[in-house]
C-alpha cells in the first residue's frame, strides 16, 4: 500500500490535490485549511497530486513506478535508423 505524508507546514491549503486526484484520496481539513489524506488505499500511485502541489508538500512512500510495458517496435526500429 502507498504511504502519503503530507508536511502541514508547507502545504499551503490551495486544494489542487484534492481537485486533480482522480480516486479522491484527499479532502481539505477546513479547520486547518490544509490537505488531509482520507483514503489511501484507493491511491494507485499516479503521482499527479504530487507533481501538481506547488509547495512540494507531499510525500508518496512504498511506491513501484511501472514500466512501460507497450514498446511500438516500428516507432524504434525508425528511431534507430534516425539515431
Amino acid at each position: 500500500m502507498v504511504e502519503i505524508e503530507i508536511d502541514e507546514n508547507a502545504c499551503v491549503g490551495c486544494g489542487s490535490c484534492v481537485d486533480d486526484c482522480p480516486n479522491d484520496v484527499y479532502e481539505m481539513d477546513e479547520a486547518k485549511n490544509k490537505t488531509k489524506v482520507v483514503n489511501a488505499d484507493d491511491c494507485m500511485a499516479c503521482l499527479s497530486c504530487h507533481e501538481i502541489c506547488p509547495a512540494e508538500a507531499m510525500e508518496h512512500k512504498n511506491i513501484h513506478v511501472a514500466k512501460r510495458l507497450y514498446i511500438d517496435r516500428r516507432v524504434n526500429d525508425i528511431l534507430n535508423k534516425i539515431i
